[in-house]
Formats: C-alpha cells, structure tokens, sequence
C-alpha cells in the first residue's frame, strides 16, 4: 500500500529553480482577492432579467419554495431562498444571477487553495484558478440563474477534503470528504458520482482505514446527514406550492423526482462506437475551456504527477464525468452544451497548475509569469461575449406572448425555453394574473382533458397541439396557437411587432437556446402571415432561419410551410438543412420525418 509520504505531489513550491514560495502565508489573502476580483466580473455582467432554459422555473421555485424539476435541487431551492431574502437588491432574477456569481467566485478561491495544497507555487495556483474562472463554460454559468456555479464550489471542496485525508489519513477528512459529496449532491447529482468514486480510491489507497467498523458507521451516518436536504422536497410538496414537478408526496413520486426517471429516454448513445465522438468531443471541449495551450500544459501536469495515486482519482473523476454524460446525455447535452462537464475543467486547471510549476522546475521562474496571460487572454476575449447586464430576450419574448392574449385567456405552455419563463413572470413577477397558465409537460401541471367553449374560453397553445379534431382548428396568431371554430372567422386579436426589440441589438451575447428562441419569434410570426401575405411569411421564415441557424427542429418546420406553399427547392433546402444538423434517425422525431422529406421530394424530381 502506497503510504502518503511515498505518494506525495510533486512540490514544485520548494524545489523548482527560481520559486519564491518559501510557505503558505498570505494565501487566505490571495485567496480572498482571486474571489473579490472574479465576483466583481461576474456579478458586472450578471444577468439582469430572467435569462433561458431552467432559469425561469428554479428561479420561481425559489421564491415560491416549490419544486422544480427532476432532480427537485433542494439545496438550490434552499440557499437560494436564504439568499434572496438576504440580499434585497433589484428582481429576484438578478439576485439569483448574483448568487451564482457569488458561488463561482468562492469555487475560483477554493480552487487556489488546493492548487496549493497539491504543490503548485503561488504563480502557478493563480494561474489555475484564473484559467478556470475564465474559461468560456464556467464563466457563462456563473452569471446565470442555474445549479452549475454552486456545484462547483462543491466539487472543489470535495476534491480539497479527499487531498487532505489522502495526505493525512486521518478519519475525521473522509468524513468531511463523504459528507460534502452527500450535500452536494442535493444540488447536482454528479457529487453522487464523485462520492462513489472517492469511495472506490479511499477503499483501494487505505483499506483499513475505511473498512474498519467505526469508520463504516460514520461514513454511512454522516453520508444519510448530508443527504438530508431531500426531505425538503415532500415537505414543500405537502404544502402544494403553485410549483410542484411529480407531487413527491409519495416514496414512488420521491424516487422517480430525485432519480430523474422519466429523463433516462433522452439519452443520444445508441451503440458503443457512439462513444468515440463523445470522447472526441470532450476532449476537444478541455481544449477549448483552456484556450489550447492550456490543454497542453494540463497533458504535460498528468505526466508530471503520473507518480502520485491522487492524480489517479482525478483522473478517474473526469472519465466519470464524461461516461455519465454520455450513457443519459441527450445530443445536446452532450455536443452543444459543456456545462455539465465543468468539473472535468476545473480538474484540468489544476494539472495546467502542476503543469506550469513543473516547465519551470526546468526552465525556470518566467515560465510561471508568461503562464499568466492565457487567463487574462480568456478574461479580455470574454468579457463582451459574458456580459449579460444588458440581456433580455426570454423576458421580451414573453411578454410579447402574454399581450396579445385577450383577458381571461388560458395558455398550454409547453418547451423549457417558452414555459420556465413564463413560469417566473407569473409566480414571481405577477405579470398577466388574469392569464391561466396550464404548465403543459410538468409533471403533474396539465389536466388530462379540457372542458371549454372556444369562443367563450379563450385557449391558447404555445406550440402546435396537433389536435385532429373536426370541430376545432389551431390557428397561429403572433406567438401562439388559437383554439377556433373552423366555421367561424377569427377576431381580430393585437399582434407582436415584426422586430423583438430585444433581439436588435447585436452587442447582447446569445447562446444556443437564444437563438432558438429569437427563431421561434420569427417563425411563429411567419406562420401567421401565411395565410394573407406569403411575401411577409417568407421573409420571416428566411429571418427565423438565420437566427436559429442549428435548430433542425426549426428547418424542418419551415420545410413544411414551404413545401404546402409549392416551394419545393426551398423545402428540400430546409429538409436537407434539418438532416445535416441532427442526422441521427430516430422514428417518429423531426431528424427521421426530414429525411424521408428528403426522399420523397427527390423522388418526385426525379418523376
């Protein structure tokens, strides 16, 4: 068995030529500055409204004390409650855009710290924890209202806690390690992960230490403590909050919210060679969050502490960051959103720390200098692309949507980027209370029928409900679907302006789900004027095409519009288009509906 001494770091602090480091004195400062300066960038370009995906329904959980979806982020919720309530300053979109802000500043000071801990000089334990700060995934989520900046802080104390009980071996750090994983894991489940495979390295490093009785009992004692949290979910649940994912009132509603088990489908892996693009991807994705240099000075930090057991289980916490992702990731988590793979880049940073000490140890004290300008590189190239003080897109949208509803309407949402949003202008801000929003795809939010008179009862769909009904139509009107008599004709009803004003503005950063969302505006825009003014329709369909460039959902949809207005070119076009974004044939899903378009558009070309 490999004793602590024996399997030490490589302390470059001490032995490389030309360090200055002589102790740790003055890191708790240095430390405290890197958290200052990082919660000043982030909190500078906080996002000021509700911003898309998640956001709007955790947001909304928070202020409601509700649960939001699988896997309900009790810990979220609750910290997040704390801290808007603490923290009175402008929307509760803003604060819970602040205290992601104020979490990732606390992960970049930590991630100093271990940075130290593991050996690296001050220089080289600055440079991993700026490189990290900056890097693109990690920054665009630390000025958001989403769960991934608070579970870095706990990833990082996790992986600090694991260090020092493989340094000391002393019981009290493995359960400190054990219980950091447990809470966390009430925010994110990937803490689980880490817990089981801190659990396998302590079992394989010192066995007697884990297996014996006491330590057996404690570990499983602190690890049900941490796990805690979750009782908040039936707790707030019994109280039936406006927001409640799965009513988990019950053990089997608990287990399917907390186990996400109507999420499993989703997953893009088909085969094992699905894994090589996943693989390459991921790598690919380390190269880019380190800005490529900094991917090297990683590869060449693993060299460096290839001695060392506890590099080892870092090593094996990235490829069990990547193979979780990849057995239940759906397509875009996996190649559009990297996100869930930030742990892997904060572990990363820190072998690019052990990397730089390690080049300077043979090339001397510069090397720890010149490393510093990749992070300030990060930092200057970022800054306009993470600056969301200015965003308001999913804000502007719905609100758009919300008035052109008469009074007294009803609207079926459905779509995270549509329906979260609108769940927080309701439940939070109190926009259009005399709109009955039905919470179409949440667990538990959608009656199982409608009872209603159209002209009387005004119902709304945010998306196309493809009913089949003789009676009833759906008619696009602006941002979402009429349920009309199809004998009646349509009153007249206001609509959005051709321009979503928030959008306008080409120094706002947009991500991937923005843009599907500035394409939504167009193209529902655009199915509405189909049936006056088809010029006016295909000029906001071009419009929605270039907005949403990579929406293959999207592209089909205008295929289709194309397609029964006798444009054939144009509809093979956006068939094909649809095809190359997501090949993947999946029956019954848009990607497999586009290529027999395809087929059958060419075969009567062909004719």
């Amino acid at each position: 068995m490999m004793t602590p001494e024996a399997a030490t770091l490589p302390n470059v602090r001490d032995g490389g030529r030309g360090s200055t480091d002589s102790g740790t004195g003055g890191d708790g400062w240095i430390a405290l500055a890197i958290g200052a300066l990082t919660f000043g960038v982030y909190a500078s370009g906080a996002c000021r409204t509700i911003y898309v995906g998640d956001s709007g329904e955790l947001v909304a959980a928070v202020h409601v004390l509700g649960v939001p979806h699988p896997t309900g982020y009790p810990l979220y919720v609750l910290l997040g409650k704390l801290w808007t309530l603490a923290v009175a300053i402008g929307s509760i979109a803003f604060r819970m855009s602040l205290f992601s802000a104020a979490c990732a500043a606390v992960a970049s000071a930590l991630l100093y710290g271990v940075a130290r801990r593991m050996g690296c000089g001050r220089l080289a334990a600055l440079f991993a924890s700026l490189l990290a700060a900056f890097a693109p995934s990690f920054w665009g989520e630390a000025n958001v209202q989403r769960v991934y900046a608070l579970n870095a802080v706990f990833v990082i104390a996790a992986i600090w806690a694991a260090l020092e009980w493989w340094q000391r071996r002393q019981t009290r750090m493995l359960l400190v390690a054990v219980f950091t994983c447990a809470v966390g894991a009430t925010n994110h489940t990937f803490m689980a992960l880490l817990g089981l495979t801190f659990g396998a390295f302590a079992l394989i490093a010192s066995p007697r230490t884990v297996l014996h009785p006491r330590a057996l009992v404690a570990v499983s004692a602190v690890g049900v403590l941490g796990l805690l949290p979750y009782a908040y979910l039936p707790i707030a649940s019994s109280f039936d909050p406006p927001l409640d994912w799965g009513n988990p009132e019950t053990l089997a509603a608990f287990l399917d919210v907390v186990l996400r088990r109507d999420f499993w489908e989703r997953a893009w892996l088909e085969t094992p060679a699905d894994l090589l693009p996943i693989g390459i991807d991921y790598v690919r994705g380390i190269a880019v969050e380190l800005a490529w240099v900094g991917a090297a000075l990683a590869a060449f930090g693993v060299w460096a502490s290839r001695r060392s057991s506890f590099s080892y289980f870092l090593l094996a916490t990235m490829a069990v960051n990547v193979l979780a992702m990849a057995l239940h990731g759906s397509r875009s988590d996996l190649f559009i959103w990297h996100r869930y793979y930030i742990p892997s880049y904060l572990i990363a940073a820190l072998f690019c720390g052990l990397g730089v000490d390690a080049l300077a140890a043979r090339w001397g004290n510069s090397i720890r200098f010149a490393s510093l300008a990749l992070p300030v590189f990060l930092l200057v190239s970022g800054w306009t692309r993470f600056d969301r003080s200015d965003y308001r897109i999913a804000d502007d949208f719905s609100r758009q949507l919300l008035a052109t509803l008469p009074p007294g309407a009803s609207l079926s949402a459905t779509d995270d980027n549509v329906l979260f949003v609108l769940i927080y202008l309701k439940m939070v801000e109190g926009v259009r209370p005399d709109v009955d929003l039905i919470l179409q795809g949440v667990a538990g939010g959608a009656p199982d029928r409608l009872r209603f008179d159209p002209e009387k009862d005004p119902l709304y769909f945010s998306h196309h409900p493809n009913w089949d009904h003789p009676e009833l139509d759906q008619i696009p009107v602006g941002l979402a679907f009429r349920v009309w008599r199809r004998d009646q004709p349509l009153p007249k009803l206001p609509m959005p302006p051709d321009e979503l004003p928030a959008a306008a503005d080409p120094g706002v950063p947009r991500d991937y789900l923005t843009d599907n969302l500035v394409g939504q505006y167009y193209f529902m825009l655009a199915f509405t004027a189909e049936r006056d003014d088809w010029n006016r329709a295909a000029a906001l369909l071009e419009r929605a095409m270039r907005e949403a460039p990579n929406n293959d959902v999207l592209f089909y949809n205008a295929g289709l519009i194309y397609e029964r207005n006798g444009r054939r070119k144009e509809a093979l076009d956006a068939f094909r288009r649809s095809h190359a974004i997501n090949p993947r044939h999946i029956p019954g899903t848009s990607r497999a509906r586009a290529w027999d378009k395809i087929v059958a558009l060419e075969a009567e070309a062909i004719d």
